[in-house]
């Protein structure tokens, strides 16, 4: 696919998203103390509906990584492609998430908490370990980003041995089987077996190895696959595959949104129409396009926007609850300040990192060819997020 394209409408699902997780969050922090508490005793109260619904902004970001991650790596294979693929991931991704938990460092020491503690928590948070916990909750989500990352350039690295369409198939096949049995076993009357099954099925390795959350990979996979040239005759194939996939989404936010059904219901709806309209972005891009072109600027820059938004609104944004309430503001005021805070925080972060970004890219910069597909440079395609719920 041509490095031209831009999907203008996935940065506005991108803001959307990151939104949706930070309201999930705000929802249960408490403001007596920097820590998550019950709903009736949280400091915002009114956002009590946005719980649990909101965590849908992570399977909405991994749609979308699926899709993009999918159009970077497109073409050629082989080591220089491999490690140009991851590169240019690193340096889109490292440098936000290392301010972030340098701010979330400073954040928690100031506050109070054991320091010696942190110090691993940090560590394993900006080398992405596979085994938490981390600085900041929200890290859990790019540790899955990076495992998706690793799948994909060992398909670069072997020249598509196993093509992308393949890969997708796997990762798509894997998670549907456990995503179904989780389904129909947190549809079972609660009697003890359930509950010591759903248990370690639960588990954060079972995330790691995207048997969770590969359906949104392997759906955001196929989207790609649809729109490419080079996979026409694949195309019915594909389009069946991606609606599967889609389906099991749907089981996936109705089984880990822990809430009364209604709001199940709500946050199903409200995934399904972001991945509906991420299709219709990709199958009709130039007509979206041009409805969103006179807002384009400012459009791409709330999709840049969103990913130090979310890595900085959770575990910095909680002591900035807690600190922002202790002054006894009414409700509402205090959340407009301490939302304020976030997002000012968050465009300091965007501001550093792109200017890490500008250093990085000049040092590694090395011309690509016209076959290759230039990725996330203009951050349309490449944006991760996840979100941590």
């Amino acid at each position: 696919m041509k490095s031209t394209h831009h999907y203008l409408a996935i940065d506005l699902l991108r803001i959307l998203a990151a939104t949706l997780v930070l309201l999930n969050h705000f929802a249960t922090f408490g403001g007596a103390s920097a820590s998550v508490v019950d709903l009736d005793q949280a400091a915002f109260g009114f956002l009590s509906a946005f719980a649990g619904v909101g965590a849908v902004g992570v399977e909405i970001f991994f749609v979308i990584s699926g899709f993009v991650i999918a159009m970077s790596a497109s073409g050629k294979g082989g080591l220089s492609h491999a490690f140009r693929f991851a590169r240019l991931r690193a340096v889109r991704i490292l440098p936000a998430l290392w301010i972030s938990a340098l701010i979330c460092l400073a954040a928690r020491v100031a506050y109070g908490e054991n320091v010696s503690l942190l110090p691993m928590a940090f560590i394993r948070s900006i080398i992405l370990s596979p085994k938490g916990p981390y600085i900041d909750g929200v890290v859990w989500s790019l540790v899955v980003e990076a495992v998706f990352y690793a799948m994909i350039f060992i398909c670069i690295i072997s020249r598509f041995r196993l093509s992308l369409y393949g890969l997708a198939i796997v990762i798509g096949a894997c998670s549907s089987v456990y995503v179904l049995a989780l389904f129909v076993l947190n549809s079972m009357p609660a009697n003890s077996f359930s509950s010591d099954v759903i248990a370690p099925l639960s588990g954060f390795h079972f995330k790691v190895l995207l048997l969770q959350h590969g359906i949104f990979f392997a759906a955001g996979m196929m989207l790609f696959g649809l729109n490419d040239s080079l996979q026409r005759l694949r195309r019915t194939q594909m389009a069946s595959l991606m609606y599967v996939f889609l389906a099991m989404g749907v089981l996936e936010v109705l089984f880990s949104v822990d809430r009364a059904y209604s709001y199940r219901i709500a946050a199903a709806g409200i995934w399904a129409s972001c991945v509906a309209a991420i299709i219709l972005n990709v199958v009709s891009q130039d007509a979206v396009n041009s409805r969103l072109l006179g807002y384009s600027r400012a459009i791409k820059f709330c999709g840049r926007l969103s990913y130090p938004l979310y890595l900085n609104h959770y575990a910095s944004g909680m002591i900035i609850v807690w600190f922002v309430n202790s002054f006894r503001l009414p409700a509402p005021v205090s959340f407009g300040v301490s939302l304020l805070t976030v997002l000012i925080l968050s465009l300091a972060v965007l501001w550093l990192e792109g200017k890490i970004q500008g250093v990085a890219k000049s040092w590694f910069h090395t011309p690509a060819s016209a076959s290759q597909v230039k990725p996330a440079d203009d951050d349309t395609r490449v944006r991760v997020v996840a979100a941590g719920a």
